[in-house]
């Protein structure tokens, strides 16, 4: 354990001595490096909520599994029910790492998952919302929040198939990487604008990724989405007043927001810029604005970052079979539009779109497709898609 503890011990020197910058990769790795290679104990009497994390640890090639069973209703009673479950594996236990779920705080406030080295260092925790919100099996939640509590650290699924002579792999990448990618690749046609106030109309799905890489360029970022659960999730502010923006970007599309030259939807900017939703598909020109950012690649036929992300999806699957030794490819593009717009739920559409692997991969036990490769292909087909910023 202890050689384990040197890029720590540096991290809490930095604290000390005030040059802290953040979380490197170095300690994220050796925090990664340390439950994949420890004796891990589940902390619970619960003989099914034991079965449901070793199944899920498994998925991970997590083995060196064991029951700790301790009475667990007793904990209930302190502030941190789940993180006081964990810490008193350590008592009767052997394990050098201990996970325990239960109580986030008090009655009401949801479930917490955390894990814990016997120095009581917390290495990973999540927590999810109460059961009558998510309406789960255990199980069922038990397998969520253990994904998420490795995945945060880096760690991805990667298991035996069917048979010993076939593995399944997954991407490192999640549906909202994608789509995050692919709106960098538009905000790139907008570097070069700068100013005091700018506007985004329409948060979803590249509005708020977008904002978020101009945050240098603008002292003040508004956004705008005439669905309410995209401001929820928004990090800016709505516009108020009757400002005039230095800038107004419509991400809006099709049949999206009114703008007519210098105005959208009623909000004055010195300059407009709308993005160009035909692609292959043409359709009818319907805005006035001073640019459009507009997609240069062929085979796609809408610009809209859903149609691009879940074509990305499919497209880096096709590649992927190509290779030797792959079964096959499958893109998991579960229909998260339907949570965010009918469900009403914008944190629970987050969860699912970075929870799960954007691509699994069957394959032979020698192939050489691990989620590094997968991952690369898929930047690989995202950095073909072209945009450009044309002049109205």
């Amino acid at each position: 354990m202890s050689e384990n503890l040197y890029p720590f011990k540096k991290g809490f020197l930095e604290s000390i001595s005030g040059n802290r910058k953040g979380d490197k990769k170095e300690e994220t790795a050796a925090i990664k490096k340390l439950i994949l290679n420890s004796k891990i104990g589940i902390v619970t009497d619960n003989v099914e909520k034991f079965k449901a994390f070793k199944h899920a640890l498994s998925m991970f090639g997590i083995k060196k599994v064991e029951k700790i069973s301790i009475p667990t209703e007793y904990f209930d009673l302190t502030q941190i029910p789940a993180l006081s479950k964990a810490l008193s594996g350590k008592y009767v236990s052997d394990c050098e790492l201990f996970i325990a779920r239960g109580r986030l705080g008090l009655p009401g406030s949801g479930a917490f998952t955390v894990i814990v080295d016997r120095y009581s260092n917390i290495l990973s925790a999540v927590s999810s919302p109460p059961h009558h919100f998510h309406r789960l099996s255990t199980e069922t939640a038990i397998f969520l929040d253990t994904i998420n509590l490795l995945k945060r650290v880096g760690i991805t699924p990667s298991h035996r198939g069917i048979t010993r002579k076939t593995k399944t792999v997954y991407s490192n990448l999640s549906f909202l990487d994608i789509a995050r990618e692919i709106s960098r690749k538009k905000a790139e046609t907008l570097k070069n604008f700068r100013g005091k106030n700018l506007l985004i109309v329409g948060g979803y799905l590249d509005g708020i990724f977008i904002g978020e890489f101009l945050k240098k360029n603008f002292e003040n970022i508004f956004l705008i989405d005439k669905e309410k659960e995209v401001e929820k999730i928004s990090p800016f502010k709505k516009p108020c007043g009757k400002t005039v923006f230095d800038l107004i970007i419509d991400l809006t599309g099709f049949g999206g927001a009114k703008v007519n030259r210098r105005k959208v939807e009623g909000f004055k900017g010195k300059i407009v810029i709308c993005e160009e939703p035909s692609a292959d598909m043409l359709l009818p020109a319907e805005k006035e604005a001073d640019f459009k950012i507009k997609l240069k690649s062929e085979n796609y036929k809408t610009s809209g970052t859903m149609t691009l992300s879940v074509k990305i999806a499919r497209k880096t699957a096709d590649r992927i079979e190509e290779e030797n030794g792959v079964l096959y490819a499958v893109p998991n593009l579960l229909f998260s539009e339907n949570i965010l717009f009918n469900f009403k739920n914008g944190n629970s559409f987050l969860e699912i779109t970075t929870m799960f692997p954007v691509i699994t991969v069957s394959c032979v036990s020698n192939a050489e497709v691990d989620g590094n490769y997968i991952d690369k292909v898929i930047n690989q087909t995202i950095e073909e898609l072209k945009f450009e910023l044309v002049s109205v």
